[in-house]
């Protein structure tokens, strides 16, 4: 048998890569409360690993994100609260522009109007329907009904004369239609 080495010489290796953790209820509500704040998901993994979290593992960013898109109940919580961070943000601009903002309470007019209109220009950029400076209207009937039913015309049951306009009306549009694939419109500056 060969003699074993001393264990004076041996190296203990330490683990690499994030402590494991368990994700809980825990994680969630606070990941949620976070969003809800204002915090972006990279600020809130800095403020967990600042000892913001009581110091116990918590998961990286890619490791939310995957979550928040495989979990389908955390999935449904993270949207809401993204519309509660939004609504948040109005709030935040009406502070901000008012002068009861902590960070702007001795800014000049001109910074707080930058900033209210940098928070304006995301919020509308992330839920378009809601903060969007453009509104798109739907006009539609009951249920979603079109208001005029489409009609179906028996061509057999029209006279002679208006059935040969019919036909040069519908030649007129398939060349016109032919004419725009082989020359397409372009837009003038």
């Amino acid at each position: 048998m060969a003699d074993k080495p001393p264990k004076d010489n041996v190296v203990a290796l330490r683990k690499r890569g994030r402590p494991p953790f368990q994700w809980t209820s825990e994680i969630e509500d606070y990941i949620l409360s976070k969003i809800i704040a204002g915090h972006s998901i990279r600020t809130i993994v800095q403020l967990a690993q600042s000892g913001d979290y009581n110091g116990k593992p918590f998961p990286c960013a890619d490791t939310i994100v995957v979550y928040a898109a495989s979990d389908e109940d955390f999935s449904l919580r993270y949207a809401r609260a993204k519309e509660l961070q939004q609504d948040m943000m109005g709030e935040t601009i009406v502070d901000i522009m008012d002068g009861r903002h902590p960070d702007f309470v001795n800014a000049e007019l001109g910074q707080r109007k930058e900033s209210a209109e940098i928070r304006k220009w995301v919020m509308g950029k992330l839920r378009r329907k809601k903060w969007g400076d453009v509104k798109v209207t739907e006009v539609t009937g009951g249920d979603g009904q079109p208001l005029i039913p489409p009609q179906v015309i028996d061509t057999r049951s029209l006279p002679p004369e208006a059935q040969a306009a019919l036909y040069q009306a519908l030649q007129v549009i398939k060349a016109q239609q032919e004419a725009e694939d082989i020359n397409p419109p372009t837009e003038e500056a």
